[in-house]
């Protein structure tokens, strides 16, 4: 029994939407719950996938890729700004 779902979720909709869900759980054969269960949870997995991954083109990835493998180019205004930080955390 430890499986068995406990959590409520409420939503407010308009008649003809609650009209729609319930004809389409219907003819799915199913309940209203669970049809907006399964929608939710298949449009919820689509939404983190996006979140989670990108897509770029080949050249895009190879350009990235050979960025991340150079080098790293010493940006001297950023360099001199944590020097004198360090200065000044030191004198604290």
């Amino acid at each position: 029994m430890g499986n068995r779902a406990s959590e409520r979720l409420e939503i407010r909709l308009r008649p003809e939407a609650n009209r729609d869900l319930r004809q389409a759980a219907e003819i799915a054969q199913t309940s209203v719950s669970k049809f907006l269960l399964d929608a939710g949870l298949t449009r919820a997995g689509e939404v983190i996938a996006a979140h989670r991954t990108w897509t770029v083109s080949v050249v895009v990835f190879d350009d990235l890729v050979s960025a991340l493998d150079a080098p790293p180019v010493i940006n001297k205004t950023l360099a001199k700004a944590a020097t004198a930080a360090d200065e000044l955390i030191e004198r604290r």
